[in-house]
């Protein structure tokens, strides 16, 4: 999206760049020195200079002056402009509330326009702040507090002022105050500061739906037993709340990070150990540390609030059996058995089988005892589908090939893994559950919770 950004002062000599992208050459900002900063001092003005952006052949200069520093984004081909407007003005107010030790000095202002001395003085605060914001040319977390975690210098006075802010009503609009208590009820903030949410959110219908979704990672041998398994999960949030709400939910007692959990010492049976647990910018960690409960203002609309990892106790939903056998020179005998673990009332959907076969097949002879399987030559393989597939059944697959191949092609054939796909609804393989979801609001107005689990195959493979 953006390719480079060049900061200049107001004789147009540079005072940071950060290319992102190998498009271009740092003497390209010569051009916007030129066509637009030179061109200002002199007083010349048309309408190239009179709009924010200027393009030239497939190249384009977004720009914005404050004080005396012009702030230039180069682009490549046909780009947002206006997104990236917005992204040169929040990073202005970034820097400007950065480097409000500086610029106080010489502005008496709320908000302090930047100065090319101030961005002298900490110019390595400001480089790295760039290469934090933006990740290959597209923005990214700007929220001061998030970038205090990763930024060395950013002070926690930076913060305060940011936050006060972000949240003060401007001097023009402030209504006359009769007293001193009433002068003191305004100053307070009346919401939480985040700057992931508006307080003036409003819904006729408030509802917040959890989705815990789980991709089941699995090897097998031909018996059934499992060589390798994994669980890639993530819980995914969509809120339509109103106002600032305060969200709270709790996982089953079982449920522990893998920094509390000892194979050797812990004696729970069916235990839930979550590695390389991540959480959105929202949620407040202190309270996980507590009592493990997710706590949080969340962001309005669709989010994933975490992502986790799991390795242990994986409660499989379907296990397969083959045996594939040479019959005579160029035949092959299947016999695939299909067992599947969840419970009798919970169907799987997108059930599909698919069982590799050699090159050159020249006659199948397929049957099963439940679904459609069907032999596809463009794919050299026998697929097995199923519209819904309920828990704790077995089915069987038997299937004869012949092959026109030489028979030393059959006794080379690799033999590729049976791969599985298929998604169960109201499943958890890592046995995570849900106990509790509250959401509270000054307001108290009604919610309607909705929690849902989804398991789908990620790669789900059999040796045979």
């Amino acid at each position: 999206m953006i390719t480079a950004i060049f900061v200049y002062d107001f004789k147009g000599d540079i005072l940071i760049s950060k290319i992102y992208k190998d498009e271009i050459k740092r003497n390209i900002a010569d051009v916007f020195r030129i066509q637009v900063i030179n061109s200002a001092s002199l007083g010349k003005s048309n309408r190239d200079q009179r709009t924010p952006v200027l393009t030239l052949g497939s190249t384009s200069f977004i720009y914005i002056k404050s004080g005396n520093v012009w702030i230039c984004a180069v682009a490549r081909s046909n780009q947002d402009c206006s997104a990236i407007l917005e992204f040169l003005y929040k990073l202005e107010s970034l820097l400007c509330m950065v480097l409000w030790e500086d610029n106080k000095k010489k502005s008496q202002q709320v908000k302090p326009t930047l100065s090319d001395v101030a961005i002298v003085n900490n110019f390595p605060l400001c480089y790295d702040i760039l290469g934090e914001v933006c990740d290959y040319g597209f923005p990214t977390n700007m929220d001061l507090e998030y970038l205090k975690k990763y930024v060395v210098g950013i002070s926690d006075s930076s913060v305060s002022i940011f936050k006060r802010a972000s949240f003060m009503p401007s001097k023009k609009s402030t209504p006359p105050v009769q007293s001193a208590a009433a002068g003191a009820a305004a100053a307070a903030p009346e919401y939480q500061t985040v700057t992931w949410r508006s307080p003036t959110i409003k819904y006729r219908r408030n509802e917040i739906f959890l989705n815990v979704l789980e991709k089941v990672n699995v090897l097998m041998n031909f018996q059934g037993e499992v060589l390798r398994s994994s669980i890639d999960g993530a819980i995914k949030m969509k809120t339509h709340l109103s106002g600032m709400p305060q969200c709270r939910f709790g996982f089953n007692q079982n449920t522990v990070l893998l920094s509390n959990y000892d194979v050797t010492s812990d004696a729970r049976e069916g235990a839930v150990a979550l590695e390389d647990t991540k959480f959105h910018q929202c949620v407040e960690l202190g309270a996980f540390d507590n009592d493990g409960s997710i706590q949080f203002v969340p962001p309005d609309g669709e989010f994933q609030l975490m992502s986790y990892n799991c390795n242990r106790n994986i409660i499989l939903p379907f296990k397969v059996y083959p045996q594939v056998q040479e019959v005579g020179r160029n035949r092959l005998m299947y016999k695939i058995r299909m067992k599947s673990f969840q419970a009798p009332k919970l169907p799987a959907t997108e059930v599909a089988m698919t069982i590799p076969t050699p090159r050159g097949v020249s006659s199948t002879n397929v049957s099963s005892s439940n679904g459609k399987a069907k032999y596809h030559p463009e794919e050299n393989a026998i697929i097995w589908k199923f519209n819904k597939l309920f828990g704790e059944q077995d089915n069987v697959l038997t299937a004869e090939v012949e092959t026109n191949s030489h028979p030393t092609e059959v006794m080379q054939w690799n033999r590729p893994p049976i791969t599985l796909d298929f998604v169960v609804d109201m499943f958890s393989s890592s046995g995570l559950t849900v106990r509790y979801l509250k959401v509270q609001e000054k307001s108290n107005y009604k919610t309607v919770k909705w929690v849902r689990y989804m398991t789908q195959s990620g790669s789900y493979e059999i040796r045979y």
